[in-house]
């Protein structure tokens, strides 16, 4: 099995030379994204789990048949599901689940059909839905255009603050990028934002789009399983057996002898919806709990537009408080800035003391208060180098 998972394994450990991102946006380009791929590989293991379908009929070769209902796609009794119990509130029908071996499995006798079309489209599903959640670290990485990793370079090593000389020309080359590089960082975190309401956006639609992908039956699906487990064992009726049906049935029609129809009704088992199952489970509660996270993410990003203390405290904690309050607001109220730029200005400082060891942070800072803010409220000490480090 290492060798479906061991690349998405190298993938999700790999680390970017530079943090462009914040946590809840990771979850989004690394982890979902990481955990689809995943999914479309263990549906894509047919050599674990043998034939996706298997199907039984007197009279029809068994691989005929398998390939014609794989591609016509299966059906179940709607009203022989045992799902209509009291449990989801719709009525009673427990004796349904009880006494038939399986489910949905019925002669249809002009009843209401649930067809079954999905599964031979789940890997192609799986990987658009990937791509989707990737989309906003392709745009963000566009935008961004590699300001962060061109200003840290070298000062993620891990053995910089050991190094003064070597960390001094580096704070250096960024304190020269900050004061003749004409630029504003306002239009930097607009980019920043929209990639992060387009992940919220997506979350949302993935949802909606996986719940049509399933005939209108994913929204509730997660629920539905839970409230199963606290159900009797002896009345309740299983969701997942509804959704994604082990036993289902398909008609296939030939000629006889005589060149008359005749019609043959046979039984498929869908061992690939054992995996399909589980893994939509897990789907319902990870989109949801993304979106969550994700809404909540948005708030705090609105809170930190509004309030300059809000930010100001947030770099501080950064930096595990080893720097004045004071000092950062200086740092972060260009008056020569507008507003909004203000906020860029915040936000790629947020990155930096991300990035940047605090000691090396620190003394940015001190050098970047006298050019931010040239009105002077206290004395700070200054590295002492001639600012000739290119970028």
């Amino acid at each position: 099995m290492d060798d479906i998972v061991g690349p998405l394994k190298t993938y999700l450990a790999k680390r970017d030379p530079s943090t462009i991102e914040n946590f809840v946006f990771k979850l989004h380009v690394r982890v979902a994204f990481g955990s689809l791929l995943t999914c479309m590989c263990l549906v894509g293991a047919v050599q674990y789990l043998g034939s996706p379908i298997n199907c039984i009929s007197d009279g029809v070769p068994g691989g005929t048949l398998d390939l014609f209902c794989w591609i016509h796609s299966t059906f179940t009794v709607k009203s022989k599901q045992g799902v209509a119990s009291d449990v989801y509130g719709v009525g009673s029908q427990h004796e349904v689940g009880l006494h038939q071996p399986h489910p949905g499995v019925q002669p249809p006798q002009g009843e209401e059909l649930n067809h079954h079309k999905y599964y031979q489209w789940v890997i192609f599903f799986f990987f658009v839905q990937a791509m989707m959640f990737y989309i906003p670290r392709l745009l963000w990485k566009h935008a961004e255009g590699g300001l962060m990793k061109t200003l840290v370079a070298d000062l993620t090593d891990p053995l910089i603050p050991y190094r003064p000389e070597e960390r001094g020309e580096r704070v250096l080359a960024i304190k020269k990028y900050f004061k003749e590089d004409l630029r504003t960082h306002g239009g930097y975190f607009i980019n920043f934002f929209l990639c992060e309401l387009l992940t919220l956006v997506n979350v949302i639609v993935q949802i909606y789009f996986t719940d049509m992908f399933l005939g209108y039956q994913f929204t509730t699906y997660g629920l539905e399983v839970v409230r199963m487990t606290t159900a009797d064992p002896e009345t309740r009726a299983d969701p997942m057996n509804v959704v994604f049906p082990k036993v289902s049935k398909c008609t296939f029609h030939m000629y006889g002898p005589s060149g008359t129809v005749t019609k043959h009704d046979s039984m498929c088992i869908l061992a690939l919806n054992i995996i399909n199952e589980k893994i939509f489970v897990f789907l319902w509660f990870f989109f949801v709990i993304l979106a969550v996270v994700t809404a909540l993410s948005l708030i705090y990003r609105i809170l930190t537009i509004s309030s300059l203390s809000f930010r100001v405290r947030v770099i501080k904690k950064n930096l595990h408080g080893r720097v004045k309050a004071n000092m950062i607001q200086d740092v972060l109220t260009c008056p020569n800035h507008s507003w909004i730029d203000q906020i860029g200005d915040y936000w790629v400082m947020f990155l930096l003391s991300k990035n940047l060891p605090a000691i090396a942070m620190k003394e940015l800072l001190e050098e970047l208060k006298p050019i931010m803010n040239p009105t002077p409220q206290y004395g700070y000490p200054t590295l002492q180098k001639e600012e000739t480090m290119p970028m």
